[in-house]
């Protein structure tokens, strides 16, 4: 019997897995992407997008005493399904919340559409640090092929869905971040970017260090705001919820 079932790919999945590893804790650890994914010893792992009916037929099978959900904190949707599937299976769930970066100096749009209509009002070359699930967004614009410069994680399939939607190879980079502010620095003032599109991912995600080069270089930065959630705890109570189960 899976006692803990971790659905990550984050930094806070990652080191709820460790946890559970150094602790002995039988866990199984779901990430959407091989990428996401974790190998340490004692502990199982997946990868692979699933939707709520999917996570329910995972649940009924694994029987876990607890669904940890640290998946990312714009990944509204993969929430609501692990939400659904456990309200369906009645099984208990501890969603992890991460700390949002400090906003300052930018421009948050509350939707996609909001910041496409921006956007295109708007000239100058941007840069998206968003990735691969938001490349589809820029298409909007008439000229996002000379426009967007991409910035993804360096896997296949990210890569393969930019091209396949007309973005040239020389406007995309693939390359895993966390990234200092000297790196993102060096790829703002080389893009010639006078927009950077980013999503507030706190810490993890490196959301001062872009911030700060942004600004310093002179950048608007276009916010997407985070998706609202109206329950969850941080990393370190979910450790001391796994440390007080005994399981």
């Amino acid at each position: 019997m899976t006692k803990v079932l971790i659905f990550g790919g984050t930094t806070e999945g990652r080191l709820l897995g460790e946890f559970c590893a150094s602790r002995g804790i039988n866990a199984l650890y779901c990430a959407a992407t091989e990428m996401g994914g974790l190998d340490l010893p004692g502990i199982s792992s997946r990868t692979g997008r699933l939707d709520s009916t999917a996570m329910a037929a995972l649940i009924r099978s694994e029987m876990p005493g607890l669904v940890l959900d640290a998946t990312h904190p714009y990944a509204a949707e993969a929430s609501a399904n692990i939400q659904r599937a456990c309200a369906e299976t009645g099984t208990r769930r501890l969603r992890i919340l991460r700390d949002a970066g400090v906003e300052r100096d930018c421009l948050t749009f509350a939707n996609q559409g909001e910041l496409v209509t921006w956007l295109a009002e708007n000239p100058g070359v941007i840069f998206a640090a968003t990735g691969a699930k938001e490349a589809a967004l820029f298409t909007a614009l008439p000229d996002f092929q000379e426009r967007v410069r991409l910035r993804l994680l360096p896997s296949l399939e990210g890569l393969r869905t930019c091209l396949e939607l007309g973005y040239p190879a020389a406007h995309i980079i693939c390359m895993q971040g966390p990234f200092s502010y000297e790196l993102n620095r060096a790829m703002f003032a080389a893009s010639g970017a006078s927009i950077l599109v980013t999503k507030n991912s706190g810490a993890p995600g490196g959301f001062a260090e872009k911030l700060q080069a942004a600004l310093e270089l002179g950048i608007r930065v276009a916010l997407l705001a985070r998706p609202q959630e109206a329950d969850g705890l941080s990393l370190e109570r979910a450790l001391a919820e796994l440390e007080g189960l005994g399981l």
